[in-house]
């Protein structure tokens, strides 16, 4: 067929290659294929110009973390870290700790203080739902939190920060605390998770810490429960969130979070290994080199205002109520050991008042160890040996003593570390490892110790109040050395009661300096805290926390999954 307006038709193309030679046939090929791959770079050029990778709902994430959660409920959770965790995946406060910003509003879409820091108003966001219900979150639940908290038949460990303060529900969007006096942590006490009032009003304050709602919690955070699975005992031994669709800050994009829990460390460590868990709410520093070149695992390290100490129980051990015992033992520490032999990312320290913290003293220096010194401190005290004796001893009682600690690599091999400088100067010491449960259910609630290494971490505001005042000395209470001492009660009431940071420095260097004076405690080291998360999580930026809980600030933000979106 004669083709029109003298353009070939396709059967005259291919009848192109018999007219050519074999050069040209050669030419016309190589022609025809760089065309090809000219065309194909300009479509992948437009294409890279004109879309975009964007996050898509979808994937599943499995973590492994130490404890097993007793109460997901925002009015105990600050007492375990499991609890923490799924709390604050679950449950949303007033405000909350932005990475970047800091406490930020949450639930809250606005508030004003008055000129006197005494009065504080927060208008609620009227797209806040609580789970599986078209219900909003309104002012009355938060007085009901707020009013829980305060109630001593509640028995929370948050009524301290509340004491002194009226809530008052003015509208259903509207709330209204006043304070007694300025309270310069308030804003951060009000991360606190809001419970329901209609889960939660018919249920008998004495019996709270028995309801099936701690274990099946209900809120308004970006994860709901789904559910979980007990072991034969009936233990829990796995718990599974789903996101929650009507999230008011956007749902989150990945469907399911698993959480697998342990008795220690130590287990934890040996799941992930084997594969059993993707990721791990905790990696002990001895262990992160071991992991760091792990093939689907992304280590992160986030500075957290903690530190770990050995603290002295004097109305446990009367021979730790010896002030020049005390003396002696600190003299003889060395703590960069400690921080080697530990395998920790962490610095040395001799004061409870941190780097980044009102007061902190970038000059001081953390003492070199003298066991010279600290022998002759306790020969002068009248703490020495017997002919053919290897522990020192006065009127008949031997300078021993014992040291626990939790089930961790690091913990343990701190107190380990210490039992051996400790007995270098003549002291017979026994360290005893403990397990999460026995620890929170024993040794802290009957103070049941001599000495506890363990670390503690001041949250979201740099709060020495519930570690250091007198009136925590007794169990829910973080003061774990008994230090009672009235002019470092006033340091730290002055330092919460005001917004100047002039005077809160003030008043933390002279509760560092009473603190040192009376020794209650060895401060040891200040860790960084390393977790673990599955490589396939996109998404993730935690540069700082103030407790562990915090690395779920931004959870909505995470995403396995991808897709590519045109621009408009």
């Amino acid at each position: 067929m004669r083709s029109k307006g003298g353009v070939p038709t396709l059967a005259q193309w291919r009848q192109l290659p018999r007219f050519l030679s074999t050069r040209e046939r050669k030419f016309a090929s190589f022609a025809l294929g760089a065309f090809v791959i000219a065309v194909a770079g300009l479509g992948f050029q437009w294409l890279n110009k004109n879309q975009t990778t964007i996050p898509a709902v979808g994937g599943e994430y499995t973590e492994g973390v130490v404890g097993t959660p007793q109460f997901i409920n925002p009015l105990y959770a600050t007492a375990s870290d499991v609890d923490a965790d799924l709390s604050r995946l679950v449950y949303s406060g007033l405000m909350r700790f932005d990475p970047q910003d800091g406490i930020v509003p949450d639930l809250a879409s606005n508030y004003t203080v008055s000129e006197d820091e005494k009065e504080y108003v927060f208008t609620l966001r009227s797209d806040a739902k609580w789970h599986d219900s078209n219900d909003v979150v309104t002012a009355s639940d938060v007085a009901f939190t707020i009013s829980a908290i305060q109630n001593p038949e509640y028995h929370s460990p948050l009524a301290v920060s509340f004491a002194g303060i009226a809530v008052e529900a003015v509208d259903t969007s509207t709330v209204k605390f006043t304070l007694d006096e300025p309270f310069s942590p308030f804003l951060a006490a009000l991360t606190v998770g809001i419970l329901p009032a209609f889960e939660w009003q018919d249920i008998a304050p004495s019996s709270a810490q028995l309801a099936i709602q701690n274990i099946k919690p209900v809120g308004s955070g970006p994860y709901q429960f789904a559910k979980l699975v007990k072991d034969n005992r009936g233990s829990i031994r796995s718990m599974t969130l789903e996101r929650n669709p009507d999230f008011y800050r956007g749902a989150p994009y990945i469907k399911k979070l698993s959480f697998k829990f342990y008795s220690s460390v130590t287990e934890l460590t040996d799941a992930l290994r084997n594969k059993n868990v993707e990721g791990a709410s905790v990696i002990s520093s001895a262990d992160a080199s071991a992991f760091s070149d792990e093939r689907g695992l992304s280590l992160q390290n986030p500075s957290l205002p903690q530190f770990t100490a050995a603290f002295f129980n004097a109305k446990h051990s009367s021979v730790l109520a010896d002030d020049e015992v005390r003396k002696a033992l600190s003299l003889a520490v060395d703590r960069t050991a400690i921080v080697q032999i530990t395998g920790s990312v962490a610095s040395a320290i001799n004061s409870p008042i941190l780097s980044g913290m009102p007061g902190y003293d970038a000059s001081a220096t953390v003492p070199v160890a003298d066991s010279t010194t600290a022998a002759s401190t306790l020969d002068a005290a009248g703490w020495t040996f017997t002919e053919g004796a290897t522990v020192r001893s006065k009127s008949d009682k031997s300078l021993s003593f014992t040291i626990t600690t939790l089930d961790s690599p690091e913990l343990t091999a701190a107190a380990q570390e210490l039992e051996r400088q400790w007995e270098a100067i003549g002291a017979s010491v026994d360290v005893a490892v403990v397990d999460i449960a026995t620890l929170q259910s024993d040794v802290l609630k009957n103070r049941s110790y001599d000495i506890l290494v363990a670390g503690e971490r001041y949250g979201t505001f740099a709060d020495p109040y519930p570690f250091w005042h007198s009136s925590q000395t007794s169990y829910p209470g973080l003061n774990l050395g008994s230090f009672s001492d009235r002019k470092a009660d006033e340091a730290i009431e002055t330092a919460r009661e005001t917004t100047d940071q002039t005077k809160r420095a003030e008043a933390f260097a002279s509760l560092s300096g009473l603190i040192a004076e009376d020794m209650p405690a060895i401060m040891l080291y200040q860790p960084k805290y390393t977790f673990a998360l599955a490589s396939k999580i996109r998404g993730v930026d935690v540069p700082s926390v103030t407790v562990p809980s915090d690395r779920f600030a931004d959870v909505e933000t995470w995403y396995i999954k991808a897709k590519h979106e045109f621009f408009r």
